[in-house]
């Protein structure tokens, strides 16, 4: 993770999102001590969106039987599916 002082990131402030890759956080700091991230709006929308995913406990269940499925082999192929809805 990138680090840059607050004068730092004011300074570089406009050229921050070309600077930054998609996936990165850059944290911001004042005194030593991180006070900021700045991070793309998609990565962003990302965290938030995972977030809402671990909290919606029907969701969770869902993707945990999914993926017990998987690791026992319950699957199908690509072809198989298309076979079985007609495509």
């Amino acid at each position: 993770m990138q680090k840059l002082t607050i004068t730092q990131a004011r300074d570089r402030f406009m050229k921050l999102p070309d600077e930054t890759a998609s996936n990165e956080i850059i944290a911001i700091t004042r005194r030593n001590k991180e006070i900021m991230a700045v991070m793309s709006w998609e990565f962003y929308e990302g965290l938030l969106e995972t977030i809402e995913i671990l909290g919606d406990p029907e969701l969770m269940r869902d993707l945990k039987r999914g993926m017990e499925q998987v690791r026992s082999g319950k699957t199908h192929t690509v072809k198989q599916v298309r076979k079985r809805l007609g495509l």
